[in-house]
């Protein structure tokens, strides 16, 4: 199944998909992940039409849309996207499209098993792209402890594939996740706004709306943060985080070890959950002692 990104939507637009039951995925810079079965509602809800581009990445394409020009009312002033009218009308439209969005969730649902499928009979060759940038002991240590977890190789083993696909459905229920979508080699995680408590006042500050990237072999040190929302001088210039710097590393060494260990076992939840909690709980250090220079809550 084929899936497009789309850049630079605004609030309202945005407003308008979510009220028509259109069913995204945030991107980075204000941009926007459907699958394929979303695509014709969209396009009805933002009376437009579509351009694909070339692939970002396998079976991802870009996509460019050309907005139609608006209808005349009766007093001959052009129709907005946020008339009452207009939303009155998506609204129906996604009362009438219910059954089509559960039919839609129910068709996602097995393309991420297919992607699952994809990614554990491809991930000797996927492995074979990345091992230059990652250190033999790092790649040996991951191959070695997933093979232990799972007594043998990945590859085509039925329990690897049921227990990644319940970690999916776990890492969706974990408090913060926005959503969570599987390109080759990769997890990408959105979440909700992440707020931190500073250790010195107790106030709490919005850090920000992040993108998480999972490296499913190890590899870019096995996890990257990126800020949607904003970038803040601190210990160093445009910080992800008080705890991220701007190459979407974690300033702790650790935490790296730590998801490199969870990742080898495919433990994907836990890495979901400890990535946002290294976010919203930055210790009493050279690095938390910064959170406030993000805005408070």
């Amino acid at each position: 199944m084929k899936s497009y990104l789309i850049k630079s939507l605004t609030d309202e637009q945005l407003g308008l998909l979510t009220t028509a039951g259109v069913q995204f995925y945030p991107w980075q810079d204000g941009g926007i992940m459907i699958e394929e079965t979303q695509l014709e509602l969209l396009l009805e809800a933002l009376n437009a039409t579509a351009t694909r581009g070339k692939a970002s990445y396998q079976g991802v394409y870009k996509l460019k849309l050309t907005f139609k020009k608006s209808k005349k009312n009766k007093n001959g002033m052009g129709e907005q996207p946020g008339d009452k009218e207009a939303e009155e009308e998506a609204k129906e439209r996604a009362r009438k499209l219910e059954k089509e969005r559960q039919e839609s969730r129910r068709r996602y649902i097995k393309a991420c098993e297919s992607r699952t499928k994809e990614f554990l009979d491809g991930a000797t060759r996927v492995a074979g792209d990345y091992r230059k940038k990652l250190t033999g002991l790092k790649w040996r240590f991951v191959r070695t402890k997933r093979d232990e977890v799972f007594q043998g190789q990945v590859e085509g083993n039925e329990a690897a594939a049921r227990h990644i696909l319940a970690e999916l459905e776990r890492v969706r229920m974990v408090r913060g996740v926005q959503a969570v979508h599987v390109v080759p080699n990769r997890m990408l995680i959105a979440t909700d706004i992440l707020c931190a408590t500073d250790p010195e006042t107790g106030f709490r500050h919005a850090i920000g709306q992040f993108l998480i990237t999972v490296y499913l072999d190890g590899s870019n040190e096995g996890i990257r943060w990126q800020n949607n929302s904003r970038r803040v001088d601190a210990v160093r210039e445009k910080m992800q985080a008080p705890t991220v710097f701007s190459d979407g590393l974690g300033a702790s060494s650790e935490i790296h070890a730590t998801m490199l260990e969870l990742i080898a076992r495919m433990e994907f939840s836990t890495v979901a959950e400890l990535a946002i909690q290294f976010i919203e709980n930055p210790e009493d250090n050279e690095y938390g002692k910064h959170v406030n220079k993000w805005p408070l809550v």
